[in-house]
């Protein structure tokens, strides 16, 4: 079991021993930095619970596997807001060079971790939202059956088309899961599917990015880890631990997923993605990038590339952001003409979402600060205070959905009034 995954050593030997020894617990938390495997690592759990076999082994046959391993299984469920539309591409793309049985999953999965959140069971009905996505949705789905493990695969000028086909279908069915938070509506429906009996089966429910709930849902969420089903497992998945509510933390088993060594990071982008030769990669905005997997400054690099989204560049704003943040005496600073390549309000930005570009940025500049605490240049007790900062303006643009210009110059006075000079 967890054969598929790299890196993270010593939390896959204790899941391995909690789920030989049927001790893997009903409720928990896989926490960490984006990219460290958390949902590959949970999907890997649940498949290991549900195996017929009792092993789980990746090679297991039974028909409890096959369904896990193309997500398509009924007892498995995933919610939570999710950036699927570069890992399809990425993925479309290393099929494209491997028409291997690996790389053929590698879509499929990509794409059932977006279209399996609009599953009836749990999609929230009375958003309007989600009902406007249902056609595109099942288009989706009806391109991705196109493709089936065990079956030949198309000559590659029609499986090229194809792909391009699911990429681009994708596209607006991921912009509207990457920007959601959880709702009510969602957590409520959750919790009447746990509670269906289903004999002889364990139920999963998959919560990724679980810090990013309305507080009614925290509250509906709560009330199920209170008293859940016997046959179900909640396994949360959060890039920050500290957001989620004392309440329902004290209810979770934590699992920590550090971030992955640099040549952990290779092995990803070259075993599971196919990055080992040079190739075309071609980004959602229409651009062309080129390059193996050592022409990328590691899997956030990787990804960034796929959106067009430069992380020298970003690594410039971060450090001009708090060189003006600092110089407290320099009053007159317009930050928003400053930052104004972030702004779609100054720039407009091709094929992709602002937030999206002002979110990786502000990923950046919390990598910026831990910087200035190696370099000596700032106290933990500043960095504690920015990082703050920055962590509440990144809630903004993804869970209240604000406008990066206003979000940028509030992060900015913050950092002032809280002593960045």
């Amino acid at each position: 079991m967890f054969e598929n995954i790299i890196g993270q050593a010593e939390t896959i030997r204790v899941l391995r021993g909690e789920l030989a020894q049927g001790r893997f617990p009903r409720s928990s938390l896989f926490f960490g930095p984006a990219y460290a495997g958390k949902l590959s690592t949970a999907l890997e759990a649940a498949r290991v619970l549900t195996c017929a076999e009792g092993r789980g082994e990746w090679s297991c046959e039974c028909a409890s596997c096959r369904m896990q391993k193309e997500l398509t299984h009924p007892q498995t469920v995933l919610l939570g807001p999710r950036y699927a539309d570069v890992e399809i591409a990425a993925s479309a793309d290393a099929l494209m060079r491997s028409r291997k049985p690996s790389t053929l999953y590698l879509l499929l999965r990509a794409v059932r971790k977006l279209t399996r959140r609009f599953d009836f069971w749990i999609a929230d009905a009375d958003d309007a939202r989600v009902k406007g996505m249902q056609e595109r949705v099942a288009q989706l789905e009806e391109l991705a059956d196109g493709l089936s493990p065990g079956s030949e695969l198309p000559p590659a000028r029609e499986l090229g088309e194809l792909l391009e086909r699911i990429v681009a279908a994708a596209a607006p069915v991921a912009a509207q899961v990457r920007s959601d938070t959880i709702s009510i509506g969602q957590v409520r429906r959750l919790a009447a599917w746990a509670h269906l009996t289903a004999a002889g089966s364990r139920k999963i429910a998959l919560i990724e990015n679980a810090d990013r709930m309305q507080d009614s849902a925290r509250n509906a969420l709560l009330k199920l880890l209170e008293e859940p089903p016997a046959s179900v497992h909640l396994i949360l998945l959060s890039t920050r631990r500290a957001a989620i509510i004392p309440t329902i933390l004290s209810r979770l088993r934590p699992y920590s997923f550090p971030a992955r060594t640099e040549g952990e990071e290779k092995d990803v982008m070259t075993k599971i993605f196919r990055r080992d030769a040079g190739g075309v990669i071609r980004g959602d905005a229409g651009g062309v990038i080129r390059g193996d997997a050592g022409d990328f400054p590691g899997l956030r690099g990787f990804f960034l590339a796929w959106r067009e989204i430069n992380p020298e560049k970003l690594s410039q704003l971060a450090r001009r952001f708090m060189e003006l943040a600092r110089g407290a005496n320099d009053p007159g600073v317009d930050i928003v003409e400053e930052m104004s390549e972030l702004l779609p309000e100054r720039k407009p930005q091709r094929g992709r979402s602002s937030r999206e570009t002002f979110a990786s940025f502000l990923e950046e500049l919390m990598t910026h600060l831990g910087e200035l605490l190696r370099e000596g240049s700032a106290s933990p007790e500043s960095l504690e205070r920015w990082s703050a900062a920055a962590r509440d303006a990144l809630a903004r643009i993804e869970s209240y959905n604000m406008q990066p210009a206003a979000v940028v110059e509030a992060l900015f006075y913050r950092l002032r009034e809280e002593g960045a000079g």
